[in-house]
């Protein structure tokens, strides 16, 4: 007997399910997976494109890329779709991934795309290479794209509208005077120029100043705070420009002086829209990408062509400063008693290098006890130019009564507007000293009085027997007293040669100055300390580098107007400093007018700065 086992209809479907779930995964990995990539075959040059690769299957990565030499601008942007369709109770799956990348070519030419290399299912798939003819910027780039791609050409049409003009940013130095005389102060401006194609933003990546060789520099300006900003039309171009940095400099010596190229890098962003048909599009204004262009900027170098100062009618007290100033001074009070003291201060005010004023020479009466000038300077360069005072105060004490006369003082300039040399001077005081409680040492005649007998009654007579004694010898006509005559002559012959040579010294300008350059050094650089604790960096640099140079022209007797970076070294080697000095002056220097500007930790910078610079104080010292 034949037995039928009748399958439920429940597990006939549950059968069927299986068997057709099978299928399609047998289907699946026996089905070849493809990787085409697709590029237009003609662009222009510098107009962005898509180069998209679709695969069949899901990579599990990208193993290598690789596109001829063409700048990618974005990428890779993915994508992915699938369906599943049933004909006649066969079971289809499709699935499509795309890779899609912005590229870009900078020059005319052929480029080959040899294809991206992708991982899928453990085995490794490269996608087809693509041929891109890439034409001039505005050539017919889309006559010969393939099918498909007339959304392309105009996206990338607007794209190419709104591409980076690298004409259009740039730096340039100008100069107010490119024919200045020795010492006149000349403004170097540099300005940046950012053109309407930087539409995403923009960065200064690093700035190396020029080289002011032979020029005694000041920055002016807030240098703190943010580059001044204005805008103007060139070629119909609205440009933002930045005033990055203004110098007030003062030529050192006559003849051809070049002022280098100012140099920034600079990164621009540049945003490109690329808008289709599609309504999303239309509407929010199409799909966006950014572009990074680093660029290293220079200027133009700066020439000045400096005249050497006139000889003819030059005072014999000239300063060697060109610029156009004013002298005041102020006497505290012009009655007093001897030892007391009175305050005589000399400002004078200007424009120019004012750094470079030395104090007036004043021939003060000889009966006056005078101090080293205390300098205070009042610097203004927060404007367009370099302006402010120089403010020399004296203390003096008279030590003999008497009237006396505190000179005029005098300063002599060359105006370069009037091409002349001007000479200025303050007003002579009339001092009146009146003989004070504690008395002088005079070297007028005694006014000795007459003896005066305070008793002259006769005295007890004492009763009491004394004893004889010899008869002592006279001393009219001893040793003792010769030495009593010979005593004040000698002592009169050693107070006029040690009065002389006081005199001598006082008028010897080099050895006084010599004295007192590490004398007047240290006061300075305790102010420079004092800006230290108190953070004020820009103040605190200006100081040091006064330091530094007014110890330099005190120690070895050059006047401040001779001494620049340049001419230093020749200087200090004819006064036979060694090198090793001469190197370190000139290092601590140049990292001063650097730290001014640099970023990072100022207070560290600062305390190493003036480690260094008393360092090289002392080790001169020690010569």
């Amino acid at each position: 007997m034949l037995n039928l086992k009748i399958m439920k209809p429940g597990k006939l479907l549950a059968r069927f399910l299986i068997t057709s779930l099978l299928l399609i995964i047998c289907a699946t990995s026996m089905a070849q997976v493809s990787c085409t990539a697709q590029a237009p075959s003609r662009v222009a040059a510098g107009q962005p494109f898509r180069y998209q690769v679709t695969l069949n299957e899901k990579p599990s990565k990208i193993q290598n890329t690789n596109f001829g030499g063409l700048d990618v601008l974005n990428g890779p942007s993915q994508g992915s779709s699938s369906s599943i369709s049933i004909i006649n109770g066969q079971v289809n799956k499709s699935s499509s991934y795309t890779y899609t990348y912005t590229l870009a070519a900078d020059k005319e030419g052929s480029y080959t795309v040899p294809g991206i290399t992708f991982v899928v299912n453990g085995s490794q798939v490269k996608s087809n290479s693509v041929t891109i003819t890439v034409v001039e910027g505005g050539a017919d780039a889309g006559g010969a794209a393939s099918q498909g791609q007339s959304r392309n050409r105009k996206s990338n049409q607007q794209s190419q509208s709104q591409g980076f003009d690298k004409r259009e940013v740039y730096v340039k130095a100008y100069c107010s005077n490119s024919n200045p005389y020795v010492g006149e102060q000349v403004i170097i401006t540099h300005k940046l120029f950012v053109g309407p194609s930087v539409n995403g933003g923009y960065q200064v990546t690093h700035v190396n100043a020029p080289a002011l060789s032979n020029l005694w520099s000041y920055t002016l300006g807030d240098n703190e705070g943010e580059a001044p900003r204005t805008t103007e039309v060139i070629d119909g171009k609205r440009f933002t420009v930045f005033e990055v940095k203004r110098t007030a400099v003062f030529p050192q010596k006559s003849g051809k002086i070049t002022v280098t190229p100012f140099e920034i890098g600079f990164v621009a962003r540049i945003i490109y829209t690329q808008q289709s048909n599609d309504p999303f599009d239309m509407i929010f204004g199409g799909r966006q990408y950014a572009q990074d262009y680093e660029l290293d900027l220079k200027s133009n170098s700066v020439e000045l062509n400096c005249k050497a100062l006139p000889e003819a009618n030059q005072p014999e007290d000239f300063s060697g400063l060109t610029g156009n100033f004013t002298i005041s001074s102020n006497m505290s009070r012009t009655e007093l008693k001897t030892n007391d003291a009175a305050n005589l201060t000399i400002t004078v005010s200007g424009t120019g290098n004012l750094q470079h004023i030395e104090a007036p020479m004043l021939e003060f009466p000889s009966d006056f006890d005078v101090t080293d000038p205390k300098i205070t300077d009042n610097i203004n360069t927060r404007g367009n130019t370099v302006t402010g005072s120089r403010t020399f105060e004296y203390v003096i004490i008279p030590r003999e009564a008497g009237e006396f006369t505190v000179p005029a003082a005098v300063f002599s300039f060359f105006d370069a507007k009037s091409r002349s040399y001007k000479t200025i001077t303050t007003e002579a005081y009339n001092m009146k000293v009146a003989q004070g409680e504690g008395g002088g040492v005079s070297t007028s005649s005694s006014n000795q009085k007459d003896i005066k007998f305070l008793s002259k009654d006769i005295h007890f007579i004492k009763t009491n027997n004394n004893a004889f004694h010899p008869k002592r010898a006279e001393f009219y006509g001893s040793p003792w007293f010769i030495l009593g005559l010979i005593l004040p002559f000698l002592l009169l012959i050693i107070f006029i040669i040690v009065w002389r040579k006081t005199m001598e010294n006082k008028q010897d300008v080099v050895m006084m100055k010599d004295r007192r350059a590490n004398k007047v050094a240290r006061k300075r650089l305790k102010k420079a300390g004092q800006l230290l604790n108190a953070g004020q960096k820009e103040d605190f640099y200006v100081e040091i580098s006064q330091v530094l140079w007014g110890y330099m022209s005190d120690k070895f007797h050059i006047p401040l107007s001779q001494l620049s970076m340049d001419t230093v070294e020749e200087k200090l080697k004819a006064k036979n400093l060694n090198d090793e000095a001469i190197k370190e002056f000139l290092a601590t220097l140049d990292q001063c007018e650097f730290a001014r500007f640099a970023p990072g930790d100022s207070t560290q910078m600062m305390n190493d700065m003036y480690q260094r610079a008393s360092q090289f104080m002392i080790q001169i010292e020690k010569r």
